[in-house]
């Protein structure tokens, strides 16, 4: 079952998980459509809060074990066909769980999911974010090595930040209304290590940025002409201050290797100086002087011959 791989144990009291987040800004009493559902981990806790939920699935396996929890679930492509050709109802709360970037277009997607959304209804939305501290070191390295889940899933089409979030709801004509991070420290993904060769330097400068520590952002956002009065719970400045270089301690450091690499130059010509000292007393030595009009008969004897 392809999407057995993403079930997952959900408490809807936990704390720093994306499933908690969606389930508290679901609340109680909405029809929900869940995008995603994969085998119903969710789905299942959605209902216990007296939710009726209509799944959409691409696993037939998976969408038959979440059936039993939902509604109904519909087997769709998301890449191939619409929601609004499978669905007729309108929903309160749309969940888009960690779904989007497995998408070729995910804008087309959502674009089409607010046809079904009910008046003052509501998006709620995870992605993982690319700008984690670990993507970011393992770029430094070089590295782009995807795995069978995680921020690196192979599966996954597209990529997030907060500001690009940002740009996917405007063009699905929403706005984000609430945002909850899923934080992470450095090396606390899945993402393979040698932590011996991350550069503090670079960690440093990397953490300067807030969104470094974020794993995930989970959103709830609404129609932006329901939004009047509201604040965009994803706008702000996404420049980040970097710390200012210390131009007289870098000025040290590359005198000090400007200084090195000198005397690897001046060590160099030592040898090279030596080198020609044999060769020239090997010119003059007696043998050599011996030997001379053997090898220049020798060179003219390969030249007569020499097809």
């Amino acid at each position: 079952m392809a999407s057995e791989v993403y079930r997952e144990t959900v408490d809807p009291t936990a704390t720093n998980n994306p499933h908690s987040y969606a389930l508290q800004m679901t609340g109680r009493g909405q029809r929900v459509l869940e995008v995603g559902c994969s085998v119903g981990h969710v789905t299942e806790h959605l209902v216990a809060a007296g939710n009726t939920v209509v799944g959409v699935e691409i696993d037939p396996d998976a969408a038959a074990a979440a059936r039993e929890f939902a509604d109904r679930v519909h087997v769709l492509d998301l890449d191939v066909a619409l929601l609004s050709e499978m669905e007729r109802d309108e929903f309160d709360v749309m969940i888009f769980g960690d779904v989007l970037e497995h998408l070729r277009q995910p804008a087309r997607t959502l674009v089409d999911a607010c046809s079904l959304l009910a008046p003052r209804g509501r998006v709620i939305i995870s992605v993982p974010n690319v700008a984690h501290v670990d993507v970011r070191l393992i770029l430094l390295e070089g590295r782009w090595e995807y795995q069978p889940t995680g921020l690196m899933d192979d599966t996954h089409l597209r990529w997030f930040t907060k500001s690009s979030l940002r740009n996917l709801l405007r063009t699905a004509g929403l706005v984000a209304t609430r945002l909850e991070r899923v934080r992470i420290g450095r090396f606390g993904s899945d993402i393979e290590f040698d932590v011996d060769r991350s550069r503090t330097d670079a960690l440093a400068f990397i953490e300067v940025d807030p969104e470094a520590y974020t794993f995930q952002y989970v959103v709830e956002a609404i129609r932006a002409d329901e939004a009047a009065g509201l604040n965009d719970a994803l706008a702000g400045d996404d420049i980040v201050d970097w710390p200012p270089m210390d131009h007289a301690e870098t000025a040290a450091a590359l005198g000090a290797e400007v200084a090195e690499l000198r005397e690897q130059v001046a060590e160099l010509e030592q040898q090279r100086a030596a080198l020609q000292a044999n060769v020239d007393a090997w010119e003059n030595s007696t043998l050599a002087r011996v030997a001379r009009p053997a090898r220049a008969g020798w060179a003219r004897v390969r030249r007569t011959v020499r097809p």
